[in-house]
Parts: C-alpha cells; sequence; structure tokens
C-alpha cells in the first residue's frame, strides 16, 4: 500500500470511529471486531498489538484508538513537514512503535518511581497533568497505571509537549533537590549528603535518552542466522512464492528459481530474465510497456531514491541485451559461472523487491 493510499484508509477510519462513538445505536461487538482488525492489519510494530487489545469502544478505549490512528497518520505525513520538532515527534514514534511497555516506563518518570526523577504524590500528579492543560485528576488509583493510562490517550505530538514543557521543566528539579536536601540536614553531620541540582538533572536526562535508544530495538527479534548457520536473504528469496495476478509471471519466476538451485544456472537466468521483461508489462494488460514500467517503478520507489531504482532497471535491462541471457547472436557476450551468480542474485532481488509491493497493492484493491 502506498503511503497516499494509507493515510487515506487512516483518514477514513478515523472517521468512521467518530460516527460509531457519536452514534446513538449500540454498537455490536463483532462489528467492532471487524473494525479494529482491519486497522490493524494495517498497523506496524506496538500500534499493531495495542488495537488487537481493545475488546470493546468505551470511554477509555476510543481516545487510546483515535491516538493510534492519530500517529501512524503523523507517522506516514511527516515527510512533508520536516522541522526540528517532527524531528523529535518522529525519534519519540519509532520509540512508541518499538516498545510495548513504552507508556508505563515513562509513567514511572513522571511519577518518580524512576528514582532518577523528581517524585510526584497524587496532588502533585493532578498538578502536573492540569498545568500542561489536561482535565486530569488523580483520585486513589495506583499512580504509575493511572499515568500510563492517560499517557495511552495522547497522540505523539502531545507527548512531545509534555516532555518539553513538564517531564524535564527544571522548576521540578529544583523544587525535589531542595526537598531531599532539606531533609538530611536533621542527620548527622558525618551522614548529610548534598546533592547538586544540575547533576540531578543530567542523570535523569541520560536515563530518558539511554530509555528512548532501548525502546527503538526493544521488540526486535533475536537474529537466529548465526546460530542456525544460515544466509537469510538467500533462503528468503527462495522461499517466497510468486503470487501477483499474472500466473505467467510467477510461472517464470518459480521455474527461474527451480532451474537455478537444480544448477540449470543459464536456463534459470534466462527465465528470470524473462519474467523481468514480463514484470515490465504488469500494468495495462502490457499494451504500454513503458508507461507500464514506469507505474512499477514509481510504486516501488515510493520513500526511497527514485533514480537509484531507475538506473538499477536500466542497467539490468543492459546486461539482458548485451550479455547471452536473454539473446544468444554471436555478437553477445558471454558471462562466466561467477557473474551469472552475482547478476542472478541482483535481479531477482529486485524482483522480490517489485512482488512486495505489488502484492500489497493487489490486496488493498480488494
Amino acid at each position: 500500500m502506498t503511503n497516499q493510499k494509507l493515510m487515506t484508509f487512516l483518514k477514513e477510519m478515523s472517521n468512521e470511529l467518530d460516527e460509531i462513538w457519536n452514534s446513538d445505536f449500540y454498537v455490536e461487538d463483532e462489528y467492532f471486531n471487524n473494525f479494529k482488525n482491519n486497522i490493524a492489519s494495517k498497523l506496524q510494530g506496538t500500534y499493531q498489538i495495542k488495537t488487537k487489545r481493545i475488546d470493546s469502544l468505551t470511554s477509555e478505549t476510543y481516545p487510546k484508538l483515535k491516538t493510534i490512528l492519530r500517529d501512524t497518520y503523523f507517522k506516514y505525513n511527516i515527510n512533508k513537514k520536516k522541522n526540528k520538532e517532527n524531528i523529535e515527534r518522529e525519534k519519540l514514534l519509532k520509540a512508541r512503535e518499538g516498545n510495548i511497555d513504552f507508556e508505563l516506563e515513562l509513567a514511572k518518570m513522571i511519577t518518580g518511581d524512576n528514582t532518577c526523577f523528581p517524585y510526584r504524590s497524587s496532588s502533585y500528579l493532578t498538578d502536573f497533568f492540569q498545568n500542561l492543560g489536561y482535565n486530569f485528576t488523580h483520585s486513589g488509583e495506583t499512580r504509575k497505571e493511572w499515568v500510563k493510562d492517560k499517557l495511552e490517550a495522547l497522540n505523539i505530538i502531545e507527548i512531545h509537549d509534555l516532555l518539553s514543557h513538564g517531564l524535564f521543566m527544571k522548576k521540578y528539579y529544583k523544587k525535589h533537590v531542595d526537598k531531599l536536601n532539606l531533609e538530611t540536614e536533621v542527620l548527622p553531620l558525618e551522614y548529610r549528603t548534598i546533592i547538586n541540582i544540575d547533576s540531578f538533572f543530567n542523570e535523569a536526562k541520560k536515563e530518558f535518552e539511554q530509555f528512548i535508544k532501548d525502546s527503538m530495538v526493544a521488540n526486535k527479534p533475536f537474529d537466529l542466522s548465526n546460530i542456525l548457520d544460515m544466509n537469510v536473504n538467500i533462503e528468503l528469496l527462495f522461499d517466497s512464492k510468486a503470487n501477483t495476478k499474472d500466473k505467467e509471471l510467477n510461472k517464470l519466476i518459480e521455474e527461474a528459481k527451480d532451474r537455478f538451485i537444480s544448477d540449470d544456472k543459464q536456463i534459470g537466468i534466462e527465465k528470470l530474465w524473462g519474467a523481468f521483461e514480463r514484470l515490465k508489462t504488469y500494468f495495462d494488460n502490457g499494451k504500454k510497456k513503458k508507461q507500464s514500467a514506469d507505474k512499477v517503478l514509481e510504486i516501488i520507489s515510493e520513500s526511497f531514491d527514485k533514480e537509484f531504482l531507475e538506473n538499477e532497471f536500466k542497467n539490468l535491462t543492459k546486461i539482458g541485451n548485451n550479455y547471452r541471457i536473454r539473446h544468444h547472436e554471436t555478437d553477445k557476450n558471454e558471462l562466466n559461472s561467477k557473474h551469472i551468480n552475482y547478476f542472478f542474485f541482483r535481479m531477482m532481488t529486485l524482483i522480490d523487491l517489485c512482488l512486495m509491493y505489488l502484492n500489497e497493492e493487489e490486496n488493498f484493491d480488494n
């Protein structure tokens, strides 16, 4: 799915969510589950997990689901509005998307359960949020769970504002350190420890910086390739099945792989170059090859260097025309076995990239 299609989808789902929430009709569980699963199928990381965990639409879950939609829209729209604040928000978003406990760990910083940060009792938590413009009142709930619940309803722009104008406001640190230093004055001189405000504040910044770094890789799976003695890229290329609407294209790709892995490499690379030429005619029933190839290129170069991929198309086409791959005239150059291996995998990787995007396009259209 292209970014533009995804953003349109997110807008539609957000509008539908508002209509469901504002309607006077009872929302059946089956309808809501289908609705949220449709959203979840287009999401990644913790946003997908959090969406699936929402069982019903309530006054608590509605703003959380709305936040997930807003954050995801922001993620795919951010490149249009690059500035200092948005770059910071983008990094926070990656951390939030990567760490299922993002809100809980941030809540511990706000409550002071993480001792690198100022401690906040019930009334101070209420003041903390209300000073930022939120009408939240803590009423005896477990502090960190209450804060976590509130954070899950705040979108990434609001989280950024909370961090900039709340968590790292130095007045809170001064007040906390002054209190700690005052408490030590009742102790005998040899047991007194004077805390430096700047040192305390810098420790909090380091703790937060490490939290963001760790969050970005929190849910990253362990790479087993070294343990299993595998070349994962090659395994994936050969195990993935071509499954486009063009059955002849699928057949050419699978036969190319079968031939190559059976050591009939010359025929394998011929079949693969044939698949590449057919791929260029994927759209418009093959009647306008250049327009079709341009459309394929446009799809796969989304959020990437289009010129680079365009050159890859041209270079591989040139190899196919000048060497004995697709054509066998006497003026064609021979490829030795090493070069056959190199160009087969280079072409297979490009085709695999195209297939991933084309399959997404077809699945979304269906």
